[in-house]
């Protein structure tokens, strides 16, 4: 029982990141000049995918899969259809490991739009298939 109420209680909080991330695509498309909300973008995407992995971590190991680091989770998660594109989550694990350390204005600009393009698909599928395992 209490590995399940983990796997809720850590889908909860990414369901509220998540939330905060489509908030800040959602004004990116309308002030996409705009640094600062470049920035928190970013940071909220950030947060989304360590929540989302944390997730997925919690959900397997509920399941009988005892997975730690946060590669093996995402290949973990991708063998067992909780995620579609698991080279994508790849990218994005990579990604997010970059701009938690450097910082630069090109790159910024560069992940905002992957996460806007590409990577808002894969955490709204995530999203979509938690939600259903958690009804």
């Amino acid at each position: 029982m209490p590995e399940d109420i983990r796997w809720k209680q850590r889908f909860d909080n990414y369901c509220r990141a998540f939330s905060q991330l489509n908030k800040a695509v959602e004004v990116h498309f309308s002030q996409s000049d705009n640094e600062l909300i470049q920035m928190a973008l970013v940071k909220a995407f950030e947060m989304t995918f360590e929540l989302a992995w944390k997730t997925m971590k919690d959900y397997l190991r509920f399941n009988g899969i005892d997975v730690k680091l946060p590669r093996e989770v995402i290949k973990q998660a991708f063998a067992n259809d909780i995620i579609v594109d698991g080279q994508l989550w790849i990218y994005m694990l990579e990604n997010r490991n970059v701009m938690a350390h450097v910082y630069d204005e090109a790159r910024a600009q560069a992940t905002v739009q992957l996460i806007c393009q590409q990577y808002m698909p894969a955490l709204i599928q995530l999203h979509q298939f938690l939600q259903e395992k958690s009804a």
